[in-house]
């Protein structure tokens, strides 16, 4: 199952970075609920505003497809296409 190999990486990702003591600490409070699923959307949804955020700076996305990409995100979508599309926009 994908969560739990995500809960047994979670001191892993904390260390490299990818996420932050607050976000493991949710996820594992979380675990096998739905809530961890909106918890891991907003994880990624910061990940993808990173992208978004340069890419409005750089007038290769606008701030509403931005906007809409994020909103995207959050409701459950880290399809491959969408990803490509928020990186793709930077």
């Amino acid at each position: 199952m994908q969560q739990e190999r995500i809960i047994e990486q979670l001191d892993t990702m904390v260390a490299s970075g990818r996420i932050t003591a607050e976000e493991a600490t949710r996820l594992r409070a979380t675990a096998g609920t739905p809530e961890f699923d909106e918890a891991m959307a907003a994880i990624r949804a910061r990940h993808a505003q990173v992208h978004t955020d340069a890419a409005v700076a750089a007038g290769t996305m606008s701030p509403e497809d931005a906007a809409a990409s994020l909103a995207q995100v959050r409701d459950g979508d880290h399809s491959s296409e969408l990803r490509r599309h928020i990186k793709g926009a930077g």
